[in-house]
């Protein structure tokens, strides 16, 4: 009878439970972004060298950024980690997350200059903890001063940009 009651009681708070997860995955990716975002703008100011941001795949940043994030000090050509270049960290991404990167100048990578601001690269973040889950997703904006904010969004236009981007 006990056993009884309490698979009523775990079954009826399961949904919450989802949604409480579903919101910790989302603030986790966010926050281990921003972390990351800190990390290689103080690593240019500090190497007074350029330094991007980027998920790899054989050596050149693509997108969507899946499975793992490098900073390195980049040297042309921009956007590859070649010989010329050292990898300073590499995060691993959660399984099923992805993070959206759009920016001014389109280009696959996020990079800042000597003086720590990007290098004309003011854009968007938009992290997907869990792919289809709106409680899942965070906005972060940077302006060209690498300088970043979490920014709340009106449902409607996150559905819509995370629709876009295949999120």
């Amino acid at each position: 009878m006990i056993l009884l009651i309490l698979s009523i009681l775990v079954r009826a708070a399961y949904p919450s439970l989802q949604s409480v997860v579903a919101q910790t995955q989302a603030t986790t990716l966010a926050n281990d972004l921003v972390s990351l975002l800190h990390y290689a703008r103080l690593q240019a100011l500090h190497h007074q060298r350029a330094v991007s941001l980027c998920s790899l795949i054989d050596n050149e940043c693509q997108r969507p950024w899946q499975t793992s994030l490098t900073v390195f000090l980049d040297q042309a050509p921009l956007g590859s980690l070649d010989n010329a270049d050292q990898a300073l960290l590499t995060i691993d991404l959660p399984d099923d997350s992805k993070i959206l990167w759009r920016s001014f100048r389109r280009k696959a990578y996020l990079r800042f200059t000597s003086s720590g601001a990007t290098d004309n690269q003011n854009g968007r973040f938009i992290t997907c903890a869990q792919p289809g889950n709106l409680a899942a997703v965070r906005n972060i904006i940077i302006n060209r001063q690498g300088r970043f904010r979490v920014a709340k969004l009106e449902k409607d236009v996150l559905k819509a940009l995370i629709e876009d981007q295949g999120c």
